[in-house]
């Protein structure tokens, strides 16, 4: 998966840094990864049906108000998506969860919900695995989503 976001990147013309390091699987693991960028964390969650998924980005450091995402999506009830659907819709475990994993998602019905101070930083993400780390600008992971042609917005979270 990862040499398929790097062909992805590489023919969208976008600059990218890749970091190899120890398999991550927290944000307190990955804070000994020595990255630019700024910390974040990918969360899968799904509607109650489960009818619709989205993808919540925030930094690493800050706890997610379910509630707040919940009335800002419409939605009467948000929980974390099983690993099971996270391999049925975007192709990947626990830990390995980024907005990479969308080349994934066939229906492109999946939404990615950046929090708003993320616009214009320098942002890392896993591509496809948890012991790499690829940095990039947000504007160029939001051609990507758009590459894709998969969902995405900014909201403050």
């Amino acid at each position: 998966m990862k040499e398929k976001i790097f062909e992805i990147l590489d023919s969208l013309q976008i600059q990218y840094q890749n970091f190899e390091h120890q398999p991550t699987f927290s944000t307190t693991d990955a804070k000994w990864v020595d990255v630019p960028g700024k910390r974040v964390k990918s969360l899968f969650l799904r509607n109650k049906k489960p009818t619709k998924y989205y993808m919540v980005v925030i930094e690493d450091e800050k706890a997610l108000d379910s509630n707040h995402v919940r009335h800002l999506l419409w939605e009467n009830k948000l929980s974390f998506a099983s690993e099971e659907r996270m391999l049925d819709q975007i192709g990947v475990r626990p830990w390995h969860v980024s907005p990479f994993a969308l080349m994934n998602n066939k229906n492109h019905d999946l939404e990615v919900i950046f929090d708003e101070n993320l616009r214009d930083v320098l942002i890392g993400f896993h591509p496809g695995r948890n012991d790499n780390t690829t940095v990039l600008k947000m504007q160029d992971i939001e051609k990507y989503l758009q590459h894709l042609w998969n969902p995405y917005r900014f909201l403050e979270l």
